[in-house]
């Protein structure tokens, strides 16, 4: 086991366990698009570590039951760069970037630094999808799971600000594949 794997696994279970998810739902999204065996397991990777930096954040901002303020937000946003220090020299490069990447946006005003689409790597807007996804689907401080067709519909929802179209289109192809939701506004 990877000595960041201990650390989270020791720290936040349930983080380990979206991570886990978040993994395993980029790679069949990413084989559904057609990404090469390496770039599946660099993936499952990237999903166990890519909040890892949630463990310098206060248990306070991520138990809030509630909408976070202003302050609280800024302080939650600063985790893909404090998860990219942390495995930065740990993990292979692309796992690193996705790590720090996360949060950005396909319309470029994402987060940690607003970058155009094209400077994200795929696997990092895969991931991103998938992350929504799962969070989306579980049950959470300041929301319980909702249903997977509603989790669906946010995505189309969101396809070209906050996703990559194309991440959306094979999640649903996925979906469908799997028949995960009978009922998808497309």
């Amino acid at each position: 086991m990877h000595h960041i794997e201990r650390l989270l696994r020791a720290t936040d279970p349930e983080l380990v366990a979206h991570g886990e998810r978040t993994g395993r739902l980029s790679a069949d999204i990413a084989g559904i698009m057609g990404l090469s065996t390496e770039q599946l397991a660099l993936l499952l990777q990237a999903g166990l570590f890519h909040d890892a930096g949630k463990i310098f954040i206060s248990r306070e901002i991520l138990d809030k039951p509630g909408p976070l303020d202003k302050a609280e937000w800024e302080e939650l946003r600063h985790h893909p760069m404090m998860g990219y220090q942390l495995v930065r020299d740990s993990v292979p490069d692309l796992v690193a970037r996705i790590v720090l990447t996360h949060h950005e946006r396909f319309d470029g005003t994402g987060y940690p630094n607003a970058l155009p689409s094209s400077k994200v790597p795929i696997e990092a807007r895969i991931l991103q999808v998938a992350d929504a996804f799962d969070a989306i689907t579980s049950n959470r401080p300041y929301q319980p799971a909702l249903p997977v067709a509603y989790a669906l519909n946010e995505l189309v929802r969101c396809s070209g600000t906050q996703f990559d179209p194309a991440v959306v289109e094979a999640t649903l192809a996925l979906a469908g594949h799997l028949g995960w939701a009978a009922e998808v506004a497309v």
